[in-house]
């Protein structure tokens, strides 16, 4: 008998303590409205995206890559599909703040038009507690943009950097003086990127500027696990100052070179914005070269910086927004969500601005630290003080 009074008290705790963190109805019903209009904010956000790259860059999808070569419907349409398919994750990667606002402002809104949120503030219910759920559900949806950028997009880089009509094969693209390790300088006649093969490599070694050796093969092959390339009829000839003969030539065989340049870096760095396809750990790595130049380094130190910045500042554009999305005062909606984007886009653009500015002349802007972490500290406060005037 005593045993069943003690099972009795444990199943009553556990059904008390069910009972208060299972969700409650109305934050089920402003969850699942809420995660329908992320949906439509991700289709249509998106979809616009690619239709504008598209219009623009058609073109590219239905040119021959051969004259012998037939261009069916299927064929253009296989190549927009090949290519669009990676972009469409930066692109969520790129939309992940201003997806989330948007859904609210839908979800919101649609409550509002349907009477649904005067019933619910007519109960007595709290205005924060109503906008609970959304800013859980904002968060959660942040980690996945986190998820996205750190374990998915550094995956697909080599595809993200590909141009419209490389959809079938990477073109073979020039290397024109990278640098490389100590002051060295790396050239190539040709790439090719499938092969991971150089053709008429140049290395000019340098010594504070002055160039004290050449290196110089017809092909260049990649050697992951030694991190060298494996050279053809490689020759290095010794340029360096000597104390009888002036220079000692002393050209010599060379197999193979000890380089920081690996095959994929040579992909992906025609591209401007490679840094922003690398993982934390990625550009941790990159930062540890010696050889960067000042601006590089900023710009990686400034992206590494921004990877811990974005995901606050997206739920600093929700918490701002939210507040001037759902009041007590009698408001019109459209001028509810022109308040709300008027607020959360000044946030936008001030990040906006602070990522364009890293490593700058600008003040302030010029340092990767304070330029990622500025909007935070300018917007924070007025994101709590906009929450505070919520009158429950």
């Amino acid at each position: 008998m005593t045993l069943n009074i003690r099972k009795s008290k444990k199943n009553l705790e556990y059904d008390g303590l069910w009972y208060k963190l299972r969700p409650k109805l109305l934050d089920s019903y402003v969850a699942r409205e809420y995660l329908f209009s992320y949906v439509v904010a991700v289709t249509v956000l998106l979809s616009l995206r690619m239709l504008l790259d598209l219009f623009a860059m058609f073109d590219e999808f239905v040119e021959k890559s051969s004259p012998d070569e037939v261009v069916t419907t299927w064929t253009i349409i296989g190549r927009i599909a090949s290519y669009y398919g990676p972009q469409l994750l930066m692109y969520f990667r790129d939309f992940s703040g201003v997806m989330v606002l948007i859904a609210a402002i839908f979800a919101l809104m649609r409550m509002t038009r349907q009477n649904e949120l005067t019933a619910v503030l007519a109960s007595g219910v709290s205005l924060k507690r109503l906008i609970a759920p959304v800013v859980f559900l904002g968060f959660c949806l942040n980690i996945v943009m986190v998820v996205d950028q750190e374990m998915i997009l550094p995956g697909l880089a080599d595809k993200l950097v590909r141009q419209h009509d490389e959809t079938e094969s990477r073109q073979r693209v020039v290397i024109s003086l990278l640098n490389d390790r100590g002051e060295s300088l790396l050239c190539a006649r040709q790439f090719d990127p499938d092969a991971e093969t150089m053709y008429g490599m140049l290395v000019i070694e340098r010594d504070e500027g002055r160039m004290v050796g050449c290196l110089m093969a017809d092909e260049a092959r990649w050697d992951g696990e030694n991190s060298r390339w494996i050279l053809t009829n490689g020759k290095y000839e010794n340029m360096r100052a000597t104390d009888t003969v002036g220079y000692d030539p002393g050209i010599v065989d060379r197999e193979y070179y000890d380089s920081d340049l690996s095959a994929d870096y040579l992909w992906l760095q025609r591209n401007s914005g490679f840094k922003s396809l690398m993982s934390s750990g990625d550009l941790g790595a990159y930062l540890q070269r010696t050889n960067l130049k000042p601006a590089d380094r900023a710009e990686a130190m400034g992206e590494r910086h921004f990877r811990f910045t974005d995901p606050i500042i997206n739920m600093v554009m929700l918490l701002m927004g939210l507040p001037l999305l759902v009041s007590r005062e009698q408001r019109s909606s459209k001028t509810a969500v022109f308040l709300c984007l008027l607020g959360a886009g000044g946030c936008y653009l001030a990040t906006f601005a602070c990522k364009l500015l890293v490593g700058t002349n600008v003040p302030v802007l010029s340092e990767p630290l304070l330029a990622a972490w500025l909007p935070i500290i300018v917007f924070v406060p007025v994101s709590v003080l906009a929450l505070d005037e919520v009158k429950t």
